[in-house]
């Protein structure tokens, strides 16, 4: 009974050596996994670059050329814009056959006359068909020039003489005065015969030519022109 407990405890012991050694014979055991290193990439965001915001510079206004007129044929220049303005001045369209150009400060409504600046310095008007402008006038000041008279109201024939035989004929004219009036003008036939003051409100022309049809023509006047004129036609005294 001893024997076989030796050998009992005898095969025991062998058992449990070989179980102690893993490198012993037997069946091959798993591999031994060794832990694995995990290295963590840190990436560092990227700064996005500051893009400088640069002002845009504004477009440069292209300079305004300063209001001028360039004559193209000889011109008076009156003292207001219309033709019954005195003149003041006389220009020629060109000095030592370059065309003469005036500064313009200003033109009357509707755009028909400029009021220039001429040589001397003085202001007055040119005629709108007379010069050619160097730019859009569209923005330049609207201006009126002085007051002129008013037309001479009521220009009737009073009295006419004619008689034939002796050669005469003599035609007595009368009106009333309006504003800024200095005086009359009175013409037969296109000519000027007489220049009379204000207060004048008749006039009786002795001379009248004989079988002829006359016109009279009477106008008022001032400092700075004339007025309309108003007209009378007188059949031919035969």
């Amino acid at each position: 009974m001893r024997k076989y407990f030796a050998l009992l405890f005898l095969i025991l012991a062998m058992l449990a050596c070989n179980l102690s050694n893993p490198n012993a014979g037997g069946a091959p055991t798993s591999p031994t996994l060794e832990p694995t290193t995990v290295i963590y990439v840190v990436i560092e965001p990227t700064a996005t670059p500051t893009i400088a915001v640069t002002n845009t510079p504004a477009p440069t206004a292209t300079a305004e050329l300063p209001p001028e007129i360039m004559l193209h044929k000889n011109s008076n220049c009156r003292r207001g814009p219309s033709e019954y303005y005195v003149i003041v001045d006389q220009i020629a369209r060109d000095k030592d056959g370059v065309p003469v150009s005036l500064p313009v400060v200003g033109q009357n409504e509707g755009g028909t006359w400029w009021q220039v600046i001429n040589a001397t310095g003085q202001e007055c008007w040119i005629f709108g068909e007379n010069a050619q402008p160097n730019s859009d006038f569209s923005n330049l000041p609207i201006k009126e020039g002085p007051a002129l008279p008013d037309t001479p109201g009521n220009f009737f024939v009073t009295n006419q003489v004619c008689q034939p035989g002796p050669k005469k004929n003599e035609i007595t004219f009368s009106w009333t005065v309006g504003a800024n009036t200095d005086g009359f003008h009175i013409y037969r036939n296109g000519s000027r015969i007489i220049e009379l003051k204000a207060g004048r409100l008749n006039y009786k022309d002795i001379n009248a030519p004989l079988e002829v049809n006359l016109t009279y023509e009477l106008e008022a006047f001032n400092k700075n022109g004339t007025s309309i004129k108003v007209i009378q036609i007188i059949p031919a005294c035969k």
